[in-house]
């Protein structure tokens, strides 16, 4: 053969592609688990007892992370986190940007708005299931992950102690 398949360029795009792919099912699959994990321990909280906001809720975690399949950030997220050899994309910044703007479950994004609490007390329990899920693959809790880096993380102090009661509930 004058060229082997390992040196075929594409196909080392192809590899990594694959294992970025299943690393998002893998992350969507632990979401799931996390989502009956907090609803269940979470049981009594008005955003679980409130079949409307709860089913809304549901719906907005069954969308998680689709952003990252879209052409602003799926090849930028392959190429940060499963970069090929030769690499043709540096552009993970503006994803990333993207990301946030599109996922209110991250901190830097999250909805505040005095006028509807329960939005906000959504979007936070989003946040603590996505680290809920992450924790399954990297070995700690959501509450362990939050204090590991406060430092960092801007939750705005009204919902702290809401947070810390889904935390609570969580172990």
């Amino acid at each position: 053969m004058f060229i082997e398949k390992e040196q075929m360029v594409g196909l080392e795009y192809i590899k990594r592609t694959r294992e970025y792919l299943d690393y998002l099912e893998e992350h969507l699959v632990n979401i799931a688990k996390a989502f009956q994990e907090v609803s269940e321990a979470c049981d009594g909280m008005a955003w679980v007892g409130d079949d409307y906001t709860w089913h809304n809720f549901r719906q907005e975690v069954c969308y998680h992370d689709i952003s990252k399949f879209s052409e602003e950030e799926f090849v930028q997220y392959r190429a940060k986190f499963f970069p090929a050899t030769i690499e043709l994309y540096d552009c993970f910044d503006p994803a990333w940007d993207n990301h946030k703007k599109e996922n209110p479950h991250h901190w830097e994004s999250i909805r505040y708005d005095a006028k509807r609490p329960g939005e906000t007390e959504t979007d936070i329990v989003h946040m603590i299931i996505d680290w809920t899920a992450m924790g399954y693959k990297f070995g700690d809790t959501a509450q362990e992950y939050y204090e590991a880096n406060k430092s960092k993380i801007k939750i705005q102090e009204d919902f702290t102690p809401f947070m810390y009661e889904v935390f609570g509930r969580l172990k």
